[in-house]
């Protein structure tokens, strides 16, 4: 079986994929990185020559660099589910959110395996996370149960205040966590979702998303992105640095407060077909 382990710790930002930056594949391999394109739907060849620690630019507004944040923040544990996710971009992932949080506010990762078949997302995975000096947890699915019934489980396990719930295919940039606990001090109540940026699933370049779009649904319940309306700008005085209200959330990607999701009933266990639970998390809120 392809065995994960060419994905590099970088000590420099000289190598390929560093601040971000796009991945070309050379003409004589392109054959190979086809193949290799099919087992997850996106360039596995370059993500593995990618190091899992990489450098990324900071794409905020100046405004968002320059906030303070109260000392004292809710600590969150961090939930990711997968299913015969690629090694590189697990682990991309994991050490992105071990990376750019303070320690201080990150109570432990959970792990949540849907099932996955390969065999180096069993031992070796574990091996690998117990050398990182912060708790992560795996947890395992006994049958494949689909990403809502794997979260509750993540959820139910985890002990921080806050749950965040990532995908496991995401990195995230600097101050990415802060913001996000900051709103759920303010008012538990509050739900909150990043901006949410792209990495190419055929050069993994790291590209900045838009803080223009918010999310909403047509009638057909569809979650689709809509432009952030006037009114919107018009409440925020012109401050883009200030949280966007939203009618629906986009659902990969959130924070919540631990006891609030549990008050307002969590996820459906009954849903089985992907994409409807930011509708239904939204309409809950």
């Amino acid at each position: 079986s392809f065995l994960p382990f060419p994905a590099v710790i970088s000590r420099n930002q000289e190598g390929p994929g560093e601040m971000g930056r796009a991945v070309l594949i050379p003409r004589e391999e392109q054959e190979k990185m086809k193949e290799l394109f099919k087992i997850n739907q996106f360039n596995l060849l370059a993500s593995d020559r990618i190091a899992l620690n990489r450098s990324l630019p900071d794409v905020r507004l100046d405004g968002c660099k320059s906030k303070v944040y109260p000392e004292e923040l809710p600590n969150t544990s961090v939930v990711i589910v997968f299913h015969n996710e690629a090694w590189s971009t697990l682990l991309r992932t994991v050490h992105s959110v071990l990376q750019r949080s303070p320690p201080r506010l990150l109570h432990e990762l959970v792990l949540v395996d849907d099932a996955s078949e390969r065999e180096f997302l069993k031992a070796s995975l574990e091996n690998y996370v117990q050398k990182l000096g912060v708790p992560v947890r795996i947890l395992r699915m006994e049958q494949r149960s689909g990403l809502i019934r794997a979260r509750l489980r993540g959820a139910a396990a985890s002990r921080g205040q806050v749950i965040t719930f990532l995908d496991a295919h995401c990195e995230c940039t600097l101050g990415w966590l802060e913001p996000l606990l900051a709103r759920i001090k303010e008012d538990r109540k509050t739900v909150v979702c990043p901006i949410i940026d792209v990495i190419s699933d055929d050069t993994f370049e790291y590209m900045a998303g838009s803080d223009m779009t918010y999310g909403g649904f047509n009638w057909k319940l569809n979650f689709r992105w809509y432009p952030v309306p006037q009114r919107e700008m018009d409440r925020r005085k012109g401050d883009r640095t200030l949280p966007v209200r939203t009618p629906t959330m986009a659902g990969g990607l959130f924070s919540i407060d631990r006891n609030y999701f549990e008050e307002i009933g969590s996820y459906d266990a009954g849903m089985d077909i992907w994409g409807g639970e930011n509708l239904e998390m939204s309409f809950r809120v």
